[in-house]
């Protein structure tokens, strides 16, 4: 399992919008980053190797959950569950084949497409949920 973690801060709107928030950041923050990780998540969908559909049926997002302290929101995009092995198994042997558009990395794929863009488009997120009264 990775763990990637994103700061938000240094952009001047984005902090003004978490302090107007006030007790709604949390929540909104949260959101924003459930929203990102669902992306994500429907991208696997399309890569993730289907036999008789349990790896594809065993995925999921997470609902976001506080981590150590106020300052930290989690999610987790899994696939899994009973068939955790077999997940990681296919995840990872890269010389197995699968029927196009499936591939093993089904789910770092997605990920990584979308590092580079993550931290700003969920402060974007953030400043629309909160500005919106999502």
């Amino acid at each position: 399992m990775a763990t990637y973690r994103f700061e938000l801060e240094g952009a001047d709107e984005l902090e003004r919008t978490l302090e107007r928030a006030g007790d709604r950041a949390g929540h909104a923050i949260a959101q924003a980053l459930y929203e990102e990780a669902t992306i994500i998540f429907n991208k696997s969908q399309i890569l993730v190797p289907v036999d008789t559909g349990v790896l594809r049926g065993s995925g999921g997002v997470s609902a976001a959950t506080s981590g150590v302290s106020d300052e930290e929101v989690a999610v987790d995009i899994f696939y899994g569950g009973p068939a955790a092995p077999y997940a990681l198994f296919v995840h990872e042997i890269q010389d197995n084949y699968h029927a196009p558009p499936t591939q093993a990395k089904y789910l770092e794929q997605p990920l990584m497409e979308r590092l580079p863009e993550i931290s700003r488009n969920l402060a974007r997120r953030i400043i629309d949920i909160i500005n919106l009264g999502r």
